[in-house]
This record gives C-alpha cells, sequence and structure tokens, in this order.
C-alpha cells in the first residue's frame, strides 16, 4: 500500500509530496532534517572539497512528449565512455560480502554513461545517465550521507547500488513499474564504499522520467529507501528531496512577467531592459539554488511544437546549468582526498558533461566537457545490435556533434 507523505513499510518509504507544507522556511529554525544532515555531514565535506553537484530536470513539449537533460560536475574526470547494452545483455551483482548477488538478462536495450572501477570486482560499469529504448531515462547524482536499509538475507535479490541503473533501465518500461517493484521490495540494494572517496558509502540518489512526463525520485536516508512522486521535475543534491519541495514555498512570488514601471515617491520609473522577473532566482550554483533555478526553468519557458524544437530549447535550458573550468574554486582542504583529486591542491567542479533525451523518439544526445555540440545517438537504429559496445569520451569528443549513432553500428 501505498501511504501519502509518510513511510508505507520499515525500510521502504513509498512517498508522494505533501499536498500542503509547512510556513515558508526563512531560517535554520524549525530545519532539523537539513541542520542534522548538515552536521553528519561536516566531516565528509571538510575532507572531500565540494560535492558533485549535478542538475537533473525534464520538460513537456505542447503535445504533451517529456525531453529529459542533465549535467554532470565533479573536479575530476570520471566517466570514461558510454556503453549500449543490447536486450538479452546478462547483468551480475555482488552482496556486500563479495558473493553473487542478483543476476539477470535485460529485457530491454539501453545505453548509458558508464563509471568504471567504482567498486571492486564489478561485473559491469556503473550506469551514471542513461535511457532505454522503451522512453524511459535514468540520472544518478551525488547524495552525501546516503544509508540504506539492511540487507535482504536472499542473495538473489541483493544488488549493489551500483547495478541500479542497468536494473531499472535493463527491466522495465516506466517509472510507474519500477515503483511498484520498490514496493513489491524485488531488490535489496546497498551502498558499496567508494574507494577514492576515503570508503564512503556509495553517496547516489536518482531521478527516473519516462516519456509521459512521469517522475520519481529514489533516495537511500536514514536506513530506508525512499521514493518520492517528482512533480516538479527536477533534482539536484542534498538535502533529502521533500525538503527542496518545501524550499519552493520561498520562492512563490517568482512568476516570468517582468515589472517594467513603478514609482518612489513622486518619481516615475522604468526598467531600461526587459528580464527583471529573473531577479529573484538563485544565482548559486549550491543544490538548493540550482534546484529552484531548474525548477522556474521548467514551469515557464515557452512549450515547443515540434520534437526538433523542444530539444533545441531544452539545450538553451540545460546550458544555464553548464560550469567552466575554475567558475569557482575550493581551497586545499587538507583531508584524505579532495573530491576528484589531491586534497592538497585547489579543486574545481567542472560539467564534465551533458546529456539529452527525446523519449518518445528514443534520441539521447551528449556533449563532453570537451566538446562545443551534442552528438545524437538514435536508440531505435541499434536495434540489431547483439553485444555490449562502448565507445569512449575521446572518441564522441573528437565526433563533436551530428549523428553518433554510426559509431555502434562498427
Amino acid at each position: 500500500m501505498i501511504v501519502v507523505g509518510q513511510v508505507a513499510n520499515k525500510g521502504l518509504g513509498i512517498n508522494r509530496p505533501p499536498q500542503h507544507y509547512p510556513p515558508p522556511i526563512t531560517s535554520l529554525k524549525g530545519m532539523k532534517p537539513l541542520s542534522t544532515l548538515l552536521v553528519c555531514t561536516s566531516l565528509i565535506l571538510s575532507s572531500l572539497g565540494n560535492s558533485s553537484a549535478c542538475t537533473a530536470l525534464m520538460m513537456k513539449d505542447a503535445n504533451g512528449n517529456a525531453y529529459q537533460a542533465r549535467t554532470m560536475e565533479w573536479a575530476g574526470m570520471l566517466p570514461e565512455s558510454i556503453h549500449y547494452f543490447p536486450s538479452g545483455s546478462s547483468i551480475q551483482s555482488q552482496t556486500p560480502d563479495a558473493k553473487q548477488g542478483m543476476t539477470f538478462k535485460t529485457k530491454y536495450g539501453f545505453i548509458g554513461v558508464s563509471l568504471k572501477h567504482m567498486t571492486p570486482n564489478a561485473k559491469q560499469p556503473c550506469i551514471a545517465e542513461g535511457a532505454n529504448d522503451q522512453g524511459m531515462s535514468l540520472s544518478l547524482n551525488a547524495f552525501l550521507g546516503a544509508e540504506a536499509p539492511s540487507v535482504d538475507t536472499d542473495p538473489s535479490k541483493v544488488l549493489s547500488v551500483m547495478d541500479f541503473g542497468a536494473w531499472a533501465l535493463g527491466n522495465f518500461q516506466n517509472v510507474a513499474q519500477v515503483k511498484q517493484a520498490l514496493q513489491n521490495k524485488e531488490i535489496s540494494v546497498w551502498l558499496p564504499p567508494i574507494a577514492f572517496l576515503g570508503g564512503m558509502k556509495a553517496p547516489v540518489h536518482y531521478a527516473l522520467f519516462d516519456k509521459t512526463g512521469a517522475g520519481i525520485v529514489v533516495e537511500f536516508a536514514e536506513g530506508k529507501l525512499n521514493v518520492y512522486d517528482n512533480p516538479v521535475g527536477v533534482m539536484t543534491n542534498i538535502p533529502e528531496f521533500p525538503w527542496h519541495l518545501k524550499n519552493l514555498n520561498n520562492y512563490a512570488q517568482l512568476t516570468n512577467v517582468d515589472r517594467n514601471s513603478g514609482t518612489f515617491g513622486t518619481l516615475k520609473v522604468s526598467a531600461p531592459d526587459s528580464g527583471n522577473a529573473l531577479a529573484g532566482i538563485p544565482f548559486s550554483q549550491i543544490s538548493s539554488g540550482r534546484f529552484v533555478k531548474a525548477a522556474f526553468f521548467t514551469t515557464y519557458v515557452r512549450k515547443a511544437n515540434t520534437p526538433a524544437e523542444a530539444i533545441q530549447t531544452l539545450s538553451h535550458v540545460i546550458n544555464n546549468f553548464d560550469r567552466p573550468y575554475e567558475l569557482s574554486i575550493d581551497p586545499p582542504s587538507g583531508g584524505e582526498g579532495a573530491e576528484g583529486g589531491d586534497a592538497h591542491a585547489v579543486s574545481s567542479e567542472v560539467t564534465l558533461f551533458t546529456t539529452m533525451n527525446d523519449l518518445a523518439q528514443n534520441q539521447f544526445y551528449i556533449r563532453p566537457i570537451n566538446s562545443m555540440n551534442f552528438s545524437k545517438i538514435d536508440l531505435r537504429k541499434l536495434a540489431e545490435v547483439k553485444e555490449v559496445k562502448k565507445i569512449s569520451f575521446d572518441t564522441i569528443a573528437q565526433f563533436d556533434g551530428g549523428d553518433a549513432t554510426q559509431l555502434f553500428l562498427k
């Protein structure tokens, strides 16, 4: 049973955001969930530098079709390639004691930006961003302080969170099916320690969208697996997803309508240019600011009439979250290891890649950091591929735009 606004089962919360929120948050008073989380992660942040500043969002066109995009920011080069897994691919996960966990063959083909060497002895790379041939996307974002439920005693249900992307994209057509499978406790997810993060349990959460525009967020917090419906089509990073929804109360005044005239005393004034409606949008690149900015864009940008126009519009929107080198820097922390590099060196998060998805037409677009243009991969043309394919980021970067589907057909 799905219970609105509260945990439905021990260790598994299938939640819808509450229909009525508390008064807008104007100070740290009354923000126990956030303050507790910040205290718990302060030591982690001091040794890891800034957290990965990923932004995932979804927009619809005038016909109700969904288009998804994300950026991935990190201070070191983490992703290295794109993998295509055809239907029938064998996936093997492992248990916390390095024994065989859940195994399955995928029902659907999917493409994904892959992260290697996240855990020792992994049978397949972790999918950080991807989409399947059924019109569903998945985004892995950083989520410091993640804590999963206890692992099931049945190893055939045990799934490393690093294999969650392959499980979701390889087995389900839409987010409703994923949510039902999680509600039925078909998997038992554990968070492996990540060596280059000092042994921290995998600090991740997931956003999933499908071609109808339905979306969910999957988070691991305080020993529970929580699944939230996503009414705004946005996910960033910490704090927990419901906090971000409540925080939008602080921005209820936002609108895309400029106010171009006013009066101070008897002095009449007029704006010299358009765009002052955007003055209240947070410019900071921290998670809470990006969430508000993304929600504003997805709410107010004009809905496109065609898929081509929709992708072009989406590219303009997601470009607002792109970060070049040293837009902001973090001084040396002196901890055990800075995010993506040396704790004793200056670090700077940059956008390592940007992706877009036309979920109705199964078109996957990617722009690595060294590319100016998006390259397109048509999943429909990969239907006859029978083996796992891997294309390096360097190859995609050299291709630099156009139809890159051919790279997977060689």
